[in-house]
């Protein structure tokens, strides 16, 4: 089975925006994919394509599920909580953001990013500066671990997913 057909199932739909596998389980499925920031447009938006804020999306159904055990657990409060009383966390969490977001902004082509400063400039602010899951920049808010998890399994540079994957009990292992 190709990647792309076991992405499918995996989700459950047709991944949006797939650029390529980037991390694979211990048995060697994919585990995380990066998606491009900008995907085709849903049917009836007057566009060409429309903004997608998350890049690194993670597809293993058994990590999907641990986290979200975590999100039903309160661990969103958890963690945000940790960065108002945390300088360090926080210092390394803007860090990351500002990472991703750069990372993201490279993904787009130059005529994509001109299109979209010509013609939707608030996009600009969703894909060249929000934070993973589109978070505003410095808001102290998080949101979808599953997609912090899948930056630190990217990247490693991530210290949400980093704690993430550090929560006992979870069966969530970076390798």
């Amino acid at each position: 089975m190709k990647d792309e057909e076991i992405i499918r199932v995996q989700l459950g739909r047709e991944p949006r925006g797939l650029i390529k596998v980037a991390t694979r389980c211990p048995l060697g499925m994919p585990e995380t994919i990066i998606t491009c920031p900008v995907v085709p447009a849903r049917p009836g938006l007057d566009v060409p394509f429309e903004p997608f804020p998350t890049v690194f999306w993670l597809t293993c159904p058994g990590a999907i599920k641990a986290v979200s055990r975590l999100e039903d657990d309160g661990w969103i409060a958890k963690l945000e909580a940790d960065l108002r009383e945390d300088p360090e966390f926080r210092k390394r969490y803007e860090e990351a953001g500002e990472s991703y977001a750069e990372f993201r902004r490279k993904l787009l082509t130059d005529d994509q990013l001109n299109w979209i400063k010509t013609q939707h400039p608030s996009w600009c602010d969703v894909i060249c500066k929000s934070w993973v899951a589109g978070v505003p920049k410095g808001s102290g808010r998080l949101k979808c671990l599953h997609a912090h998890y899948a930056d630190y399994l990217v990247r490693a540079v991530n210290p949400v997913g980093e704690r993430v994957r550090g929560v006992r009990g979870t069966g969530l292992l970076a390798h």
